[in-house]
């Protein structure tokens, strides 16, 4: 950033971490070695293993501390992400850079005639609002109530990145991995996404949308269309008009100065075969089971942070359930955030009162919560009171400030 450097954190590097891809049905060996001069806590959402392998505050590394946990990959292809979440101080850590992308394969995505080289036809787009001073460098000072906001958009830590691509289909695997702010992607020359995957998964089907939200947290597989050539943009929003800018010169601004997510710079020629999208990606329709227990769950305001009137104590459970059991969770906000649960997968049965947009009618994790939303939830894994899942705010100054929740999940029998 204008030829200066910024003070960043990294995994395996200055900032952000590489991608990691595995497959189900391997044993994966991962050595955390904390390098940094305080303590930190990782985990990789929306990986379903159990609590023991989960990380978090029981795996809390200090100093010069390594933790090498073999995690056994037992799900669907999913695009999921890795980053700290280290008890008060989640929001710093993770705005720091200690966040990357993670993607599980399976022998159904093998298969499937859908773009899968990495780099070539399929981008990882991790996007991040960060507030630069005048030299570029990142600046971090938690607000005193609600999340953070930046004025800058930065996507894989660059600002305004183009990528060269192939004519014919490119996979996108979007990850919000900003600190509160919600996003509204479109095109901007109006084209459609084909949203092909959701936070767990594959789809049943593609979907076709005009615009996406993308909430702190969630992830979505889109296919763009590149083969009639033409230059096309990712945007999020309306970027800061020229008074906002002057007025962003002299105090913190949380208005993107620029809107521009990725641009896609086509190349080449069109190939002579060019492949029609599957019109199914998963074999059979998502099952649902008979819910054994409802729950209602109540998220903190921006000045109160909290769940159900409760802050974080790593000494409580908050929550049990039984693995392999489904639960009916009705999440409420009045200040509207994102939600997340570890351990479990969800389908969104309902959005106050009325039924999800279709592309969230996958398998899901992170839910953005304005209102009130109803979850059928299902517990694949089990934990234990002392190494529990934890379920939190995705505002993560609301998550470092005590907006989580501790979930034993009680083993099958």
């Amino acid at each position: 950033m204008s030829g200066r450097k910024a003070s960043t954190w990294g995994i395996n590097g200055l900032y952000l971490g590489p991608t990691v891809r595995v497959y189900s049905g391997d044993d994966v060996k991962l050595i955390y070695s904390n390098r940094l001069p305080e303590s930190v806590s990782m985990e990789i959402s929306g990986l379903q293993v159990p609590g023991a392998l989960s990380g978090g505050a029981a795996r809390l590394m200090s100093p010069n501390v390594d933790w090498s946990p073999v995690l056994p990959i037992r799900q669907s292809a999913a695009t999921l992400w890795y980053h700290a979440n280290t008890p008060g101080h989640m929001a710093e850590h993770v705005y720091n850079g200690l966040a990357g992308m993670w993607l599980v394969e399976d022998e159904n995505s093998k298969n499937l005639p859908l773009p899968n080289h990495y780099g070539v036809d399929d981008f990882p787009v991790i996007i991040q609002d960060k507030r630069l001073d005048n030299f570029g460098t990142p600046e971090y000072e938690a607000p005193s109530s609600g999340g953070f906001y930046g004025d800058s958009l930065l996507v894989n830590g660059v600002q305004e990145p183009f990528v060269e691509v192939s004519r014919g289909w490119v996979r996108l695997r979007l990850l919000n991995a900003s600190n509160a702010r919600r996003y509204t992607l479109t095109m901007s020359d109006n084209r459609p996404f084909s949203v092909i995957a959701s936070d767990q998964g594959y789809m049943p089907a593609p979907v076709i949308a005009s615009s996406l939200t993308l909430a702190p947290g969630e992830r979505r597989e889109v296919l763009v269309d590149m083969s009639k050539g033409e230059e096309v943009s990712i945007t999020a929003g309306v970027a800061a008009g020229i008074m906002d800018r002057l007025r962003g010169l002299f105090e913190p601004s949380s208005i993107l100065i620029s809107t521009t997510v990725l641009t896609l710079r086509p190349t080449g020629l069109l190939p002579l075969v060019t492949d029609n999208l599957p019109t199914r990606l998963l074999s059979d329709d998502m099952m649902e089971g008979s819910v054994v227990n409802t729950r209602s769950i109540s998220l903190g305001s921006a000045s109160q942070p909290g769940i159900n009137g409760a802050t974080w104590d790593l000494h409580r459970t908050d929550i049990q359930a039984q693995q392999g059991t489904w639960e009916r969770w009705t999440v409420r906000a009045d200040t509207p955030q994102a939600f997340y649960i570890q351990g479990a997968k969800f389908l969104v049965k309902s959005v106050n009162n009325a039924p999800p947009m279709v592309e969230d009618r996958g398998w899901k994790d992170t839910v953005w919560v304005d209102g009130e939303v109803s979850l059928m939830v299902y517990f694949p894994q089990a934990s234990s009171e002392h190494f529990p899942f934890i379920y939190y705010s995705q505002t993560l100054e609301l998550a470092t400030r005590g907006s989580v929740g501790q979930l034993v999940v009680n083993a099958a029998q």
